[in-house]
């Protein structure tokens, strides 16, 4: 691994999503030992994995380097029926949350493993990902207490219009917006 290096982006889609599940969730669960955090296992992670990649619009990007996966980038737009908006305050206005299927990417997990942290390739990934999407901006929500990965989204355009608790047991999360048009 060089911090240069020249990764290979594969893409996947819905149709892949059984192919891929088992390397989401090793490299999730490599990122992610020793992590206190109840939502951090195996098994809750997998039901993520399961939600988001059941999703027609499922788009997923896992970089590689000479073969080993670096890291990758998952998410689907936001149906019109999506409860995303709903549990952040304060309340944003409904021309704001109003969705169509179309109009926001709704970026769910972005991870690197850690020989490539610190080498942009997250934001390689990312990029990846959002490159020739059509919808109009995409939202992530990070948690509230990770002031060092919200700066890294700030950095990339990214601001924050509130604050979520989407479903019990989740921590604090900040919910963020980057225009892509």
């Amino acid at each position: 691994m060089t911090t240069h290096a020249e990764l290979d982006m594969q893409h996947y889609g819905h149709d892949d999503a059984a192919a891929i599940r088992e390397l989401l969730l090793d490299v999730h669960d490599e990122v992610y030992e020793g992590s206190d955090d109840p939502l951090a296992g195996r098994d809750s992670f997998a039901k993520f994995v399961d939600h988001w990649s059941a999703r027609d619009g499922f788009a997923c990007v896992v970089a590689y380097d000479q073969g080993q996966p670096v890291g990758y980038a998952y998410g689907a737009p936001l149906s019109p029926a999506t409860t995303w908006w709903a549990k952040v305050t304060p309340a944003l206005p409904e021309a704001f949350t109003a969705e169509t299927g179309a109009r926001t990417f709704a970026l769910s997990e972005l991870m690197v493993r850690a020989p490539w942290r610190g080498t942009r390739a997250s934001r390689r990934i990312h990029d990846a990902l959002l490159d020739g999407r059509p919808e109009q901006r995409v939202t992530l929500l990070v948690h509230k207490a990770h002031g060092k990965v919200r700066a890294l989204y700030e950095g990339w355009g990214y601001r924050t219009v509130g604050e979520s608790v989407p479903f019990e047991g989740a921590p604090d999360l900040c919910a963020m917006v980057l225009d892509l048009t």
